[in-house]
């Protein structure tokens, strides 16, 4: 018996794109996925390109839970007044989240002059609605980008406005804004209005600017702890501790990034490439390079005292034995003199 041969995970934004370009649009479309800047920007492009948005008689939006589906589907049946279709926006409203099969068969024939746009947070592929949509329509997962591609939308966005900036600023960026690009743009723009008439953002410009959450603030103090810059960790485990945050919540970091050490320091002893080290830490490609030198500061023996140390600690504190923010300041300082 042959294999079946599996489905191609279609490019949404290129589907989206074409379309647009040959004038050429299905009856249906579903936009969702986890990169909600690329449904947002292409759920835009597809409105621009079929209607007017202040078109009362031609365009309809509908959105949350509990929405009209006999009020949309007249609508979608109906000829458009004096414009070449009927235009219909549906957000969050949770119909593909379950079956749905009456709605999803007369959906499926509403009037080729309409054209129904759905944005979804939750979809469920194994329901009617979304298998209907699918076949007789476009359902488009819009996923983040791999870093190469992200790296490379980030150039584009200062290119266009002029502005220099190095590899390394950039890698900033998408890192402080884990990888989301809602958060990436907005960080580029305030890089671009901070350069001004200089047109350069430079990686200490990133550092200054550049939002970081108090997890992001952690990491950082716990690069200043792996390069032994003892003055600037303190400082920075004081500042967390002014924005009330808990020493609980700093050890579990700091025990996350070391057990990560340990974990890619025993997969290098076993030869394991950057792609494999990036699954083990939780990071992109690119980012191996400053695991692998963080690494080579400690001995195997040394990153699991560390870890255990911390679970250890860990213990102390949520038992009251021990004095939170002075005991942690002293294991910090004890990490910073390692040798």
């Amino acid at each position: 018996m042959a294999a079946t041969k599996k489905k191609e995970k279609k490019n949404a934004m290129a589907v989206i794109n074409q379309h647009i370009k040959t004038g050429e649009f299905a009856k249906i479309y579903l936009l969702y996925g986890e990169e909600r800047y690329l449904v947002n920007q292409y759920r835009d492009k597809l409105l621009s390109a079929l209607t007017d948005k202040d078109d009362n008689l031609n365009f309809m939006k509908f959105a949350g839970n509990g929405i009209d589906t006999s009020e949309l589907l007249a609508f979608c049946n109906e000829m458009p007044f004096f414009a070449d279709r009927r235009v219909v926006l549906v957000e969050n409203s949770g119909l593909f989240k379950s079956s749905n099969e009456d709605f999803a068969k007369k959906l499926v024939e509403i009037e080729d002059t309409s054209v129904a746009i759905f944005v979804e947070m939750d979809v469920d592929t194994r329901y009617k609605l979304f298998k209907a949509v699918d076949k007789n329509g476009e359902a488009l997962d819009f996923a983040t980008p791999d870093e190469k591609m992200m790296v490379t939308w980030v150039k584009s966005l200062f290119r266009a406005d002029g502005v220099a900036t190095t590899d390394t600023a950039i890698y900033k960026i998408i890192e402080a804004a884990n990888m989301d690009m809602n958060c990436i743009k907005n960080e580029v723009d305030k890089m671009i209005s901070y350069a001004g008439d200089t047109k350069q953002v430079s990686e200490h410009d990133v550092d200054l600017l550049c939002s970081q959450d108090a997890e992001s603030k952690v990491y950082q103090m716990i690069d200043f702890i792996i390069a032994k810059q003892k003055e600037k960790a303190c400082s920075m485990y004081h500042d967390l501790l002014e924005n009330k945050e808990s020493a609980i919540m700093i050890n579990a970091c700091i025990m996350r990034q070391f057990n990560k050490l340990l974990l890619v320091k025993m997969a290098l002893s076993d030869g394991a490439q950057d792609a494999s080290l990036a699954k083990i830490a939780g990071c992109p490609v690119w980012a191996v390079k400053n695991y692998k030198a963080q690494c080579r500061g400690y001995s195997m023996a040394q990153l699991k005292d560390i870890v255990e140390n911390c679970q250890d600690m860990d213990y102390k504190l949520k038992t009251g034995q021990v004095m939170d923010n002075a005991a942690m300041e002293v294991m910090i300082v004890e990490l910073c003199e390692m040798q």
